[in-house]
């Protein structure tokens, strides 16, 4: 089914339709957390009932967005009563991701609707709306507004879309940055948009304790040159000494990425005991680190992506090192 069709059907569910979930990922990013405000906003602004959940804690970098304190943590904390919803998901490769229970999810919705950009998307709702060659979810958020909802574009749902695509392209430095991507933003911030409040608010308000936190990934740097892969890691025990929230985390991985002899940067973050979050990224455009990151169940983009595993930390790194290691294998056979 080409585009159109998906947003004809889109568009009709949501005209025909009162009573919505709007649901992200957990340990959500800049773009999960814009599109599903920007969506929030344009659905209640049409009087239709509607919640969001992200079974995450709301990253302190997005607590500035519109509606991002009436995010809920989990559907038990929503009255779903005997209604039946229809459920969208943003930015979610995978129901995995969401890290609720998908078959209560599933009891209390009409249609589920997979609205995402991630390559190896496993199509998991009922319309499947996954754009690959898009930079961000906000930018196929704003596709789909432009066409059907252009009324219901103001500053509130601009901000989000904003965020989204600013962050998701790396502050527009990765190669998703295309002409349509600054044309998409210029037009966003005619909605009172200040671009550097938006920066100011996600990259210059951290905790004096993130410092601290960067110097620990840095003191563990390690570099394999054979590989071509730098890698570092953050323990939970980290985050409890200094007192600092997961989502503090963020952006290190961009530090590290900068090593001029690595083609592959790696940060093992710490979920749980023996249960680590993997984000990998490519600082050369032959390398596709969403391949290595399926390898283990994972996904994303061309040079951005991660995965889960649960194993000890020397495991999980030894593992990804063998991986690369047979790439490079593979490529010389």
């Amino acid at each position: 089914m080409n585009l159109d069709k998906l947003f004809d059907r889109l568009s009709d569910t949501i005209s025909k339709s009162d009573d919505f979930l709007l649901i992200t990922h957990a340990f959500p990013d800049g773009d999960a957390m814009g599109s599903i405000v920007a969506v929030y906003d344009v659905i209640s602004n049409l009087k239709k009932n509607v919640f969001m959940v992200c079974n995450s804690e709301i990253p302190y970098q997005y607590k500035f967005l519109p509606h991002a304190g009436i995010i809920k943590r989990n559907l038990d904390d929503i009255n779903l009563s005997s209604k039946r919803y229809i459920s969208i998901c943003l930015d979610s490769a995978d129901r995995d991701r969401i890290n609720l229970d998908f078959n209560k999810l599933r009891e209390y919705s009409k249609k589920i609707i997979n609205i995402d950009h991630h390559q190896g998307n496993t199509n998991f709702g009922d319309i499947n709306i996954v754009v690959p060659e898009k930079s961000a979810t906000s930018e196929i958020i704003y596709n789909i507004i432009i066409r059907d909802f252009k009324k219901s574009l103001n500053h509130r749902v601009a901000l989000g879309l904003y965020v989204g695509i600013l962050t998701d392209t790396g502050k527009f430095q990765y190669s998703n940055t295309s002409p349509s991507v600054h044309r998409i933003a210029s037009h966003l911030m005619e909605y009172d948009i200040s671009a550097s409040e938006v920066f100011n608010n996600i990259y210059e308000k951290e905790p004096y304790n993130r410092f601290k936190l960067l110097q620990l990934v840095l003191r563990r740097v390690k570099l394999l040159k054979v590989e071509k892969l730098v890698y570092s890691y953050i323990l939970q025990k980290d985050f409890k000494t200094l007192n600092l929230p997961f989502s503090s985390s963020d952006g290190i991985i961009e530090v590290i990425r900068s090593v001029k002899d690595a083609k592959i940067t790696a940060l093992f973050k710490q979920v749980g005991s023996d249960e680590f979050k993997v984000s990998l990224r490519s600082s050369d455009s032959s390398v596709d680190v969403a391949k290595i990151a399926s390898l283990f169940g994972g996904g994303g983009h061309k040079m951005a992506s991660a995965y889960s595993e649960d194993d000890k930390l020397k495991n999980v790194i030894s593992k990804l090192v063998s991986a690369v290691r047979d790439r490079q294998d593979d490529k010389n056979d």
